[in-house]
């Protein structure tokens, strides 16, 4: 065993998009785990009676979101370039999957603040008026259930945001906006769109005309500087 002194983190940046954002975090993990012993990563595992393999991730994406930045933190027993671990996970990662960079990491996860987000809301009721709405909507006060481990409670759901631009484009209405990502207030963006959905009455679940799309762009710090 390579002593603790030894073990060296390493930080993989990757996108999952396309089919992909309908796959489980948990079904993501393991699938890493089995894409680490294809591709020859000597990764660090736990001691005692159930060894672990170490990897963590940043905030676990929601099922339905698509993503560009997405961060992984893993241990190897033994030093390997960067481009090497880059190039072996790339040619074991499904399609709709990119390793995008793999760097020593600087910044612990606890750090992220907010993530930013593009979330696409397409419906025939949709005009240039309703990005006057929606900007409305979230300027004071929007209370909305947010579920928690200690059960359900309510929460103004402006707090929970730190910018926000939207446009009109077609019959669609593009919202770029950082929501909190912090362990203690974290705001799903499904919590978001249901804002809009109930308050503007668009998104009908049962429509076949209405849909929504919702990308990850990045990882902010608590003063909105990118995070790495």
């Amino acid at each position: 065993m390579v002593p603790e002194n030894e073990i060296r983190a390493i930080r993989i940046k990757f996108s999952k998009t396309g089919d992909l954002m309908y796959i489980s975090h948990l079904d993501l993990s393991r699938t890493m785990q089995r894409i680490m012993v294809r591709s020859g990563v000597d990764i660090w595992y736990s001691e005692g009676f159930n060894p672990q393999p170490r990897i963590v991730f940043a905030v676990p994406l929601p099922v339905g979101v698509e993503s560009n930045c997405e961060l992984m933190d893993i241990k190897i027993n033994h030093p390997m370039q960067y481009e090497e671990i880059k190039e072996r996970l790339q040619s074991n990662f499904p399609a709709d999957m990119t390793v995008l960079d793999v760097y020593a990491p600087e910044v612990k996860f606890k750090n992220i603040g907010f993530i930013d987000y593009t979330i696409k809301l397409c419906s025939p009721k949709l005009s240039q008026d309703s990005c006057e709405e929606i900007q409305s909507l979230f300027n004071g006060s929007c209370v909305v259930t947010k579920k928690t481990k200690s059960g359900e409670k309510q929460i103004n759901i402006c707090d929970y945001i730190k910018s926000l631009d939207v446009k009109f484009d077609g019959c669609c209405v593009e919202i770029n906006t950082a929501l909190s990502a912090d362990s203690e207030n974290y705001l799903n963006p499904e919590l978001f769109i249901d804002a809009i959905r109930q308050n503007l009455g668009v998104l009908d679940k049962e429509s076949v005309d209405e849909y929504y799309t919702v990308l990850r762009n990045k990882f902010l710090d608590f003063d909105l500087n990118e995070f790495k």
